[in-house]
């Protein structure tokens, strides 16, 4: 059976990204038992709450918890500007240092890193290099490396990603596959079949309406949905992952005005029962 990944904003409460405070509502051990009991095998964190968890608990105790709870595919999130240079290199560096020791201290399976969101004209050489390093400093704690692609970054395409990945030639690191950013960045669902074996690290899955709520930050913050509840080609999206021989964790990332309310337990399992309408 597939492992499921509770992505961190299925359920981490009423915060979502950029909202001045990502730190989950709900404690630690409540999230990792109402995942467990939901049925998920793997959790996602987000560095804010990352820190606020190491802090109180400890990687330790975290790890103790994850494991009496069976969630064994950790992801760890999310680095920006790891290609930069200046102060936001400098910025980038500091969260870096923190998520490698995370992916460490937790055995995460993989670290999500993106693209420039500021759409600088970085060369392919830079970035295959910058890649690189980063995925040796991630082998060295045992972690892959996860660059997803995402309508509003540099990196909004297969074929501007792709080619970065395949410079670098590092065997843990590869693709993050979202379809929320495919179907919404209009990226042809059939070139993903065509990836090559090894190219794809982690995937996503999700819904949202056919109409775009507002400009495409809003609808990806506000307006997600539960699998099957929209107009995404969730079937197609996972045969063409299928496609290059994946096996891997499928994590579910709804991130979304209405979700974010409902009681932790609620949460868990509505997610989880709407993926298994796909997967298994």
């Amino acid at each position: 059976m597939t492992n499921i990944i509770a992505s961190h904003w299925a359920i981490a409460g009423d915060s979502y990204p950029g909202c001045g405070n990502e730190v989950s509502e709900f404690p630690f051990a409540a999230r990792m038992e109402a995942a467990a009991k939901a049925g998920y095998r793997g959790a996602g964190f987000v560095y804010e709450d990352l820190m606020a968890q190491a802090r109180t608990l400890g990687y330790a105790e975290m790890s103790r918890i994850l494991e009496a709870n069976g969630l064994v595919d950790i992801e760890v999130e999310i680095l920006t500007d790891w290609f930069a240079t200046g102060d936001r290199r400098a910025a980038s560096d500091k969260i870096r240092a923190d998520l490698l020791a995370a992916a460490e201290g937790l055995k995460a399976r993989h670290i999500k890193i993106s693209g420039d969101f500021a759409l600088g004209d970085w060369s392919l050489d830079h970035l295959a290099s910058e890649f690189a390093s980063l995925c040796a400093q991630a082998r060295e704690v045992g972690s892959m490396v996860g660059l997803e692609i995402m309508p509003f970054t540099n990196f909004n395409s297969i074929q501007n990603t792709l080619p970065v990945i395949q410079a670098a030639g590092a065997e843990n690191g590869g693709l993050l596959l979202d379809i929320w950013h495919m179907q919404r960045g209009k990226v042809d669902l059939q070139e993903i079949g065509t990836l090559p074996k090894g190219s794809i690290v982690s995937i996503e899955i999700n819904d949202a309406l056919p109409t775009i709520e507002g400009d495409l930050w809003n609808d990806t913050l506000h307006h997600r949905l539960l699998c099957g509840e929209g107009c995404f080609d969730i079937p197609t999206f996972l045969n063409e992952v299928k496609k290059t021989g994946y096996n891997g964790p499928v994590g579910i990332e709804v991130i979304s005005a209405t979700h974010r309310k409902l009681p932790l337990d609620v949460a868990a399992q509505s997610a989880m029962a709407s993926v298994r309408k796909y997967i298994d």
